[in-house]
């Protein structure tokens, strides 16, 4: 059988104030680089969770044991699409999506 696992996550809570406050006071480089290294952190942490997914909560994947470069290259099972990415360019599901999980309660 199939099955779809849906999660959201952020690497920047309160970024966008703060790169506003930024850009306000002139700070260009420092917004620019906040919006950069929350965005990475978002990328991190959808790893992360997806990793987890795989090899603990749904746990089909349990003795994966990938290098970062393996991962990188998407050797794992499984797939991970996000609206807007390359594997998914529509972003008109992004909707659907935040509805579904109720994305603007949290």
């Amino acid at each position: 059988p199939d099955y779809i696992a849906a999660f959201a996550n952020t690497g920047g809570l309160g970024c966008h104030e703060q790169r506003e406050k930024f850009e306000a006071s002139g700070d260009i480089d420092k917004a620019i680089l906040l919006e950069a290294v929350a965005d990475r952190l978002a990328e991190a942490f959808a790893e992360l969770i997806h990793k987890k997914i795989r090899t603990t909560l749904w746990g089909y994947a349990p003795d994966e044991k990938l290098s970062l470069d393996d991962m990188l290259k998407v050797k794992y099972q499984g797939i991970r699409p996000a609206p807007g990415y390359p594997s998914q360019p529509d972003h008109r599901e992004k909707k659907t999506m935040w509805d579904l999980l109720d994305i603007d309660r949290l």
